[in-house]
């Protein structure tokens, strides 16, 4: 065999070199092709499985406390209206208002719900000198986060609940409630 002929060297003329600088900007706009329709999308896919994994966690949430709420409504819907009457409205006096916060306690332990904080906000009666705002975070099963809610609701010395949240938290409920106390001159 005869390899003379691969011996010879390769002359660079006008026309190679733009042949050359052709197949190198092809091969660029591929390479950015590429990476568009294959990094690019990649990241957007992962973005969206992170949210669609939060979407979904807030969605099991919410339908592991649709039996609670579909069961306050049903025994909301067959309660007496002789349970649901308020007593005659009592404001509590400015010098013992310190108390509510032990007394809120007391009612959520007499149903066997958990306080976990009860406080006052004084600064709240700068809204509404008439009355002071109470706020708890209470944890417990359905039954006891019921009753307190009815307890609650019953004070005499309640002037309005203001915000009420139920979270469902490792198998238990937790309420959160804002309520505003009625106070005497």
């Amino acid at each position: 065999m005869d390899f003379s002929a691969l011996n010879k060297t390769l002359a660079l003329t006008p026309e190679l070199r733009a042949l050359a600088v052709r197949v190198g900007l092809g091969l660029l706009v591929l390479v950015v092709a590429g990476y568009i329709l294959v990094f690019m999308s990649a990241r957007q896919h992962a973005r969206l499985t992170g949210e669609l994994a939060d979407i979904e966690e807030r969605t099991r949430r919410q339908q592991a406390l649709l039996p609670a709420w579909a069961s306050i409504a049903a025994l909301n819907q067959n309660a007496s209206l002789g349970a649901l009457s308020l007593p005659e409205p009592e404001p509590v006096p400015r010098t013992r208002v310190y108390l509510m916060p032990e007394r809120l306690e007391h009612m959520a332990r007499a149903v066997g719900v958990e306080p976990l904080e009860v406080t006052l906000n004084p600064a709240s009666m700068g809204q509404d000198p008439s009355s002071i705002q109470a706020q708890g975070i209470f944890s417990g099963q359905l039954e006891g986060v019921r009753e307190l809610l009815m307890s609650v609701a019953r004070m005499p010395s309640l002037a309005r609940l203001e915000r009420v949240e139920l979270r469902a938290v490792d198998g238990r409920l937790e309420l959160f409630l804002q309520l505003r106390i009625a106070l005497a001159n």
